[in-house]
């Protein structure tokens, strides 16, 4: 337990030292995304403002262990990706795809996510690539 409290703190130490510096203008429900499920792995927080084709990405953080995220202009996660088929800890995602894997996908690692306007998509480590409404509601294996 005194592994797990002393490793949060240099966590959040180190991700706040990084973000003071790359961050300033990262919304702070993107800081808190980051620091509840990747606290330990920031590497990069660049602001896209000018980028014209994906206008809805406005934030991209790459963490240490190959996983990249995008948040909208509000903070919110519009994509994590996994690089090297690095795990993406369920809990970063949507509740009731949490519970459709948990229940139809126990065993499998998710590698994948992205929100579109009206659907999601999940990548699973074994190549299965699922699609959801824009609430969560499972549609189909693509």
């Amino acid at each position: 337990m005194k592994k797990v409290i002393l490793s949060g703190f240099f966590a959040l130490c180190s991700f706040g030292m990084f973000a003071q510096a790359d961050a300033k203008n990262l919304p702070s429900k993107a800081k808190s995304f980051i620091e509840q499920h990747f606290s330990s792995n920031t590497v990069e927080i660049k602001e896209n403002s000018n980028w014209q084709i994906w206008e809805d990405e406005k934030y991209e953080v790459k963490l240490a262990n190959g996983v990249e995220l995008d948040f909208d202009e509000d903070g919110n996660i519009i994509e994590i990706e996994s690089q090297d088929n690095t795990v993406i800890p369920i809990e970063a995602l949507p509740s009731k795809i949490i519970s459709y894997l948990e229940k139809n996908y126990a065993d499998v690692q998710v590698i994948g996510w992205e929100k579109q306007k009206k659907e999601q998509e999940i990548e699973l480590a074994n190549g299965i690539e699922l699609e959801f409404d824009g609430q969560g509601n499972f549609r189909k294996i693509d």
